[in-house]
């Protein structure tokens, strides 16, 4: 058989238990990351430290969708804990490990990735750089056939539009998102968007528009109560409502508003913004001590407001700085990752190649011992028939002088061959008791014994080729004096040796157990030439291997 063909079994052995234990693994690793996804979908806390392992995990054995949604919960998990550089690259290398040409590409989750990006350039006050990530973020929603989400996406660009300036380019897209949010049945989507038009419509006049996005946003966006108050947190509305009532020339409804915002709203904005709508209103109705009052009150505020979004300014800056800084050590982080990469995989093809040649060789010296052995059990055989027959022709020795010198001959070969293949492929002496009590032909001998049952003459062949496989120099001992004994005889001195009990022999040959003690006693005269019981025999011929 071809080398090659010997080798296949084991090969894809191997290669089957590689795969399992593998498979296994990635399973486990798999699991184990949905598990973050489950706690980030819920808003669980979790840390970078717990998503590293997969990341590492994913980047050598992982898919591409795989690798994607590691790198994006480790952004996350930066993220959350306010670490905007190091999530902005670890969402960058969950973009890029993105697939897009392949039919299962996780298309949502390269949304979602883009999604963040542009909420961290927001943060930044960095709106070109927002646009530019929602895009992307609607380009994959609208190829993951995810309507809202792309919607959604493209909604944002319209806080990023309002923030340089661009109010009509906003107020038109507004418009346009809530058209496609109700023809898709978004209602309350459509009405939280027209909600935030409204501030740009009141300052470019168009009152009579602002009024209406009002109804719609009070009555289908679900943030207001039975009695008309907005959720905690969105006071600001009462603002901008007060603002459009004063423009309106509705000043009583409009100092309503800002004095609801007044009370309502506990933050620097909302107490600024209601100062500030008072101050304008008692301005208009000519009671400049009011207005001052309210003014001094919305300065007080602005103080406040200034000095906390100075204190935003300079983290956004120190957050800028580090981001430069991170940058840096990325790029080293990801040299020494790609040389630990090399190096990794450099190792792993050197194991998998010193597997296969370790088992190749095994298989092969595998393969030859069985061979050896085959032909040393043949040889067994052939000796067991030799002695056999030889037996048989000593009964005739004037007759068969000539075949008897033949088959001594052919004996003494085979023993030759069979101390070759024994060093090849056997054991030492100390096991040959345990590796014969092991063996078939034992176990079934005890059992006939147990039973009574007398062994076939198929069975006694097996029985002395156990003996010429186990015993080889009891064996030739008693080749060398069968023909002192009889066939009885002979195999009462297996028997013993083979540590059966004279009432087991007895079973096993069908005779009384006296017969047995008398068969000893005539083999140790015969054999030993001296007087000798059963245990006597059986302690002398145990000592022959």
């Amino acid at each position: 058989m071809h080398p090659v063909k010997r080798l296949l079994p084991y090969i894809l052995l191997t290669l089957l238990l590689a795969a399992c234990t593998t498979r296994g693994r990635y399973n486990a690793m798999r699991a184990g990351l949905d598990s973050i996804n489950q706690l980030n979908r819920t808003d669980q806390p979790f840390a970078a430290d717990d998503v590293m392992p997969y990341t590492d995990y994913f980047d050598r054995h992982g898919t591409a969708n795989d690798r994607l949604l590691a790198h994006y919960l480790l952004g996350r998990a930066y993220h959350v804990h306010g670490e905007a550089p190091m999530a902005l690259q670890c969402y960058q290398e969950a973009a890029d490990c993105a697939d897009t040409t392949a039919t299962d590409c996780d298309y949502a989750q390269l949304c979602r990735v883009y999604g963040q990006m542009g909420d961290i350039f927001y943060d930044q006050e960095l709106y070109d750089e927002q646009l530019k990530q929602m895009d992307l973020a609607a380009k994959y929603a609208w190829l993951g056939k995810d309507t809202l989400a792309a919607l959604a996406s493209i909604e944002q660009k319209c806080t990023a539009y309002r923030n340089i300036g661009l109010s009509d380019s906003a107020i038109n897209l507004a418009e346009s998102i809530a058209k496609q949010y109700i023809h898709h049945g978004y209602h309350n989507r459509a009405a939280m968007i027209l909600g935030s038009a409204v501030r740009m419509l009141i300052n470019k006049g168009k009152y009579d528009t602002a009024k209406r996005y009002v109804n719609i946003y009070e009555k289908e966006s679900g943030f207001f109560d039975n009695r008309g108050n907005i959720l905690s947190g969105k006071e600001i509305y009462y603002h901008v409502k007060g603002l459009l009532y004063m423009k309106q020339n509705c000043l009583d409804s409009a100092e309503y508003w800002f004095r609801k915002e007044l009370r309502d709203g506990k933050d620097f904005n909302n107490q600024n913004g209601g100062a500030l709508g008072l101050a304008m209103l008692y301005e208009e109705l000519h009671r400049p001590d009011s207005a001052a009052k309210y003014y001094q009150y919305a300065y007080a505020m602005n103080d406040s407001m200034y000095a906390q979004q100075a204190t935003e300014v300079v983290e956004r800056m120190q957050s800028m700085y580090d981001y430069s800084r991170h940058q840096e050590q990325a790029r080293k982080e990801s040299e020494r990752a790609a040389r630990e990469k090399e190096k990794r995989q450099t190792v792993v093809v050197l194991l998998i190649l010193v597997t296969l040649l370790s088992g190749a060789t095994i298989y092969v010296l595998y393969q030859k011992k069985q061979a050896e052995r085959a032909k040393y059990l043949q040889s067994i055989a052939d000796l067991e028939q030799a002695q056999s027959d030889i037996m048989q022709l000593r009964q005739h020795d004037s007759d068969y002088a000539t075949l008897i010198a033949q088959k001594e001959k052919q004996i003494e070969q085979l023993k030759k061959k069979m101390k070759k293949y024994s060093k090849l492929i056997y054991f030492d002496s100390a096991d040959v008791e345990r590796h014969l009590k092991s063996s078939t032909t034992y176990q079934d001998l005890e059992k006939k014994a147990i039973r009574g049952e007398t062994p076939t003459d198929e069975d006694w062949r097996k029985i002395r080729m156990l003996v010429i496989e186990y015993l080889p120099g009891f064996n030739d001992f008693l080749t060398a004096n069968a023909h002192r004994l009889t066939e009885s005889k002979y195999n009462i001195c297996i028997l013993l040796r083979l540590h059966f009990k004279s009432v087991d022999i007895s079973k096993i040959l069908g005779i009384k157990p006296p017969s047995v003690s008398d068969a000893c006693s005539s083999i140790m005269k015969n054999i030993f030439q001296k007087e000798g019981s059963a245990k006597e025999l059986t302690a002398t011929l145990s000592k022959i291997f």
